[in-house]
């Protein structure tokens, strides 16, 4: 006779992984703010005490600022960092609060997280091939940073697995062990 499957553990495990990956991923990349402060520090010295702006520092920035914003969406939707209106959500119980969510996940987040892997994919294969860089005077390649847009998607949908995980776990009332 085979052996049972134990769902609850299984998905256990799945959801540890994903907060995991995605809480260490932002607590590294949380660290660009030190260069990009850094940075910008540096440039007001040499714009303002030296009359002496630098060519490449708006585009750097911009680009280390882009990663950091994109990257740590999904370390923000693990710690509840997102706009969220439940004025009407908030007068439910947990377990029909987590239906809820649970359905607005499958109707709304996962298709827009798949749209956006896929078109940021498109997006960035597309840069890549032209090998495309910024229109500046610096003209950094563009095409690292297009792709951080389909990374940001694909932890996004890793860590909208959680977040399901987590409310199956609150309507099946399993202790969180």
């Amino acid at each position: 006779m085979p052996e049972e499957v134990d769902v609850r553990s299984i998905l256990l495990k799945v959801r540890q992984s994903a907060d995991g990956l995605n809480d260490w991923i932002g607590r590294s990349i949380a660290w660009f703010i030190v260069p990009l402060v850094l940075l910008t520090v540096m440039e007001v010295i040499m714009r303002r005490g030296f009359d002496s702006p630098t060519i490449w520092s708006f585009e750097v920035l911009k680009q280390i600022y882009a990663v950091h914003f994109m990257i740590v969406a999904a370390y923000g939707l693990l710690h509840g960092a997102h706009v969220s209106v439940d004025v009407f959500t908030q007068v439910l119980s947990t377990k029909k609060q987590a239906v809820l969510s649970l359905i607005s996940y499958l109707i709304f987040y996962f298709p827009f997280c798949i749209v956006g892997v896929w078109q940021g994919y498109i997006f960035a294969a597309t840069s890549w091939k032209m090998k495309e860089h910024t229109w500046s005077v610096f003209s950094p390649a563009i095409y690292p940073v297009k792709t951080v847009i389909v990374v940001t998607f694909a932890l996004l949908l890793i860590q909208g697995v959680s977040q399901v995980i987590k409310e199956i776990f609150i309507i099946k009332e399993w202790d969180d062990v």
